[in-house]
């Protein structure tokens, strides 16, 4: 009788331990999931990146985890490399790696397992289904994994490269507060924008392909626009000449004295508003071209105005006079 009691009690404690095993975890998933958007990163199916490899919805594990053996309830490891294409050496800085649990909870949400930024990250993991997700920059790849009782390696190619951005004004480098750039790309029929407020001197990695890139030197018309391809593996310098000069705006009465409080604007000499307002004037950047000046003084029914051109590289002042 004692040995029948203590093997149906050794019975009861396996199938107890086995229903903890195959238990999906929901230990953090309501503020570290793929659907946070402080983490910017694709839900499982939605391509928000170009480039990006995603996982279909019917490729993930769904039900819980098949019961396993007592022999196998331990940890294993997980080795993780990326590339930036196939057959090149390995990426060895400006990885993030995160590893998500593929258990959605009752909101959808993926439970944050691991976060790393090692390049070659080791991880040690409990058997089961993950999301591995990688980004280099704005180039991303989501795979997933399945883990047994051995060691598994991942092998994944990003095929990413990336651009530097600089600016230059009659072979005169931009000061990078006064140069700012946005990237976008077409996508059928859609242009879509993929990064803004980029500054000179920076670094933006990307997926391998073509994108439009636009400059704006100051705050008001003097943008380039141009096409930049990005090679897997290179790091590509986007370097824009621009055709502008700063121009500096005084209303002038007799005397030659200077009149305050003016309101300004900026015409085309069609006619044509090239900024309605400025909160300066001492100072506007403007591309190379033909404008017409316009100031308004409160009390004065007719407004003042003159004609200027900009030329490349030569700033100037212009005096409007008052009469």
């Amino acid at each position: 009788m004692l040995i029948t009691e203590m093997r149906r009690l050794a019975r009861s404690l396996l199938v107890s331990v086995l229903v903890a095993v195959s238990a999906p975890s929901l230990v953090h998933a309501q503020s570290n999931s793929l659907a946070d958007p402080g983490m910017n990163l694709p839900a499982p199916g939605i391509d928000l990146s170009p480039g990006s490899s995603i996982v279909s919805p019917d490729g993930l594990r769904r039900g819980t985890l098949a019961p396993v053996s007592p022999s196998s309830m331990t940890k294993t490891v997980l080795s993780l490399q990326a590339f930036f294409f196939e057959g090149s050496d390995a990426i060895n800085a400006g990885l993030r790696w995160r590893i998500f649990s593929d258990q959605a909870d009752v909101n959808g949400n993926h439970a944050l397992v691991v976060e790393t930024t090692d390049s070659r990250p080791l991880v040690t993991l409990d058997p089961g289904g993950y999301i591995v997700h990688v980004s280099y920059g704005l180039a991303t790849v989501t795979r997933p994994v399945v883990l047994g009782t051995g060691a598994e390696s991942q092998r994944i190619v990003l095929n990413a490269g990336a651009i530097r951005f600089t600016g230059s004004v009659a072979n005169k480098a931009i000061p990078a507060k006064d140069l700012s750039f946005e990237i976008h790309r077409t996508e059928g029929e859609m242009e879509r924008l993929i990064a803004d407020r980029i500054k000179a001197g920076d670094i933006v990695r990307l997926p391998a392909g073509s994108y439009q890139i636009t400059s704006t030197y100051g705050q008001a018309n003097a943008r380039v626009v141009s096409e930049v391809r990005v090679e897997p593996g290179k790091l590509t310098d986007a370097a824009v000449l621009h055709k502008a000069a700063h121009v500096a705006l005084r209303l002038v009465g007799a005397g030659g004295i200077e009149i305050q409080n003016a309101n300004w604007n900026i015409l085309t000499p069609g006619g044509d508003a090239v900024t309605d307002t400025l909160n300066s004037t001492r100072d506007i950047i403007l591309a190379e071209g033909e404008y017409v000046a316009v100031a308004r003084v409160d009390g004065q029914p007719q407004p003042f105005q003159k004609p200027f051109e900009v030329s490349a590289g030569k700033n100037a002042r212009i005096d409007v006079l008052a009469r």
